[in-house]
């Protein structure tokens, strides 16, 4: 008995503007404008028209120089992103994502950083960060503890510091905007869980069994393990669903594949596979794809990013049986720097929890009206 294949019932509707269903409703939109981001590309490869870009001051740091440009005379109020490694999907994504949010704004400049995986070099660009005097930082942090006392420091110089991780709650931080990574793997394991009760109904089998791969984007990330941690809940909560493969993939499609290969060598069959990005799951779906097996195999990815081949159109597509959506976080995040810039009164709760979002042929035409994800109210 094989998954029934969202291939057979792929839908057949014009790739829509993603748009955040957010409250309030004018909160920034990261969704759609990357969505906008798409269709300028698709429509012109060239730049954009507009002015020249100024030149780089000489009071910011360059480590920490966007690709934008500053001008020398710019009195815009700056953010500051600071990411851990942007060559990951999700984290190139809210980059970008921000840069058309900021875009948009007038009076805001956005500079991002992007600390390549290393702890110690987020730690100065951070300290680069506070020497260059933004309104605002939004940070995602490597190593929390660490960045603690620049935090502090950084709200001592009236820069409001806005975090991205539920690991920041106790660090200092203006606010803290997040997403549960074990509520993202237990959603992904949960999912999991519902299609082998439906392969083991039409087999008429009052077990539920199954065989199930895991790719994770690194082996000691904590997203990573978070991630994990959530999954293996969420399988134990059927004893004849078992994990029998699990390996790091780097975050890469060409990884993953080559990691499903090599489960396939060792497991020769198995029923589902969950990949901690859509960029492996893709290479999982290609490895089963080469191994005839891709029809038996239900594949889950994790992000469920808008724009052209993610996560959202992957699914529609039905190149991907389902993916739990990572909310963009620095949407938020913009929200509540602007408001607090804007309304002397409004002092933002100490965290915002975003809830993450399953994607399925059932509700994918539903979310590219709609959104994938919505905010919280302020």
């Amino acid at each position: 008995m094989t998954f029934p294949s969202p291939r057979s019932a792929a839908l057949s509707f014009g790739m829509l503007l993603s748009l955040a269903a957010c409250d309030p409703s004018d909160a920034p939109d990261v969704e759609k404008a990357i969505s906008d981001l798409e269709k300028q590309k698709l429509q012109n490869s060239a730049p954009p028209k507009s002015s020249p870009q100024p030149t780089t001051p000489a009071s910011t740091p360059p480590a920490i120089l966007s690709a934008t440009g500053l001008s020398a005379k710019d009195e815009r109020a700056e953010i500051i992103l600071l990411l851990p490694d942007t060559r990951i999907a999700m984290q190139a994504f809210q980059s970008n994502g921000l840069a058309m949010l900021v875009g948009r704004k007038a009076g805001y400049k956005l500079t991002t950083s992007d600390a390549a995986g290393s702890s110690t070099q987020q730690i100065e660009q951070l300290r680069q960060a506070i020497a260059a005097k933004p309104a605002a930082i939004i940070l995602s942090p490597i190593d929390p503890p660490a960045l603690a006392a620049l935090i502090v420091e950084a709200q001592t110089h009236g820069i409001t510091v806005i975090g991205l991780d539920k690991r920041m709650l106790n660090e200092g931080c203006a606010s803290v905007v997040f997403t549960d990574q074990r509520r993202v793997g237990r959603m992904a394991a949960d999912t999991v869980v519902e299609a082998l009760k439906r392969k083991a109904a039409e087999e008429n089998r009052a077990e539920i069994t199954g065989r199930v791969v895991q790719l994770r984007g690194s082996a000691d990330s904590y997203t990573s393990s978070e991630l994990a941690e959530g999954f293996s809940e969420g399988l134990r909560t059927q004893p004849g669903i078992i994990l029998v493969h699990d390996a790091p993939a780097d975050w890469s499609t060409d990884t993953a594949a080559k990691c499903t290969s090599e489960a396939f060598s060792l497991q020769k069959n198995f029923d589902a596979i969950y990949a901690q990005s859509d960029a492996m799951a893709v290479g999982a779906a290609k490895a089963a794809e080469a191994a005839g097996q891709r029809d038996s195999i239900f594949i889950v990815g994790t992000d469920g990013l808008s724009g052209q081949k993610r996560g959202l159109d992957l699914v529609r597509l039905g190149e991907l049986d389902a993916s739990v959506v990572q909310p963009a976080l620095v949407d938020l995040a913009l929200h509540i720097i602007t408001k607090m810039r804007t309304d002397k009164t409004f002092k933002p709760q100490p965290s915002y929890e975003i809830q993450p979002v399953v994607i399925m042929p059932k509700n994918v035409e539903q979310m590219f009206r709609t959104g994938t994800y919505k905010l919280p109210p302020l």
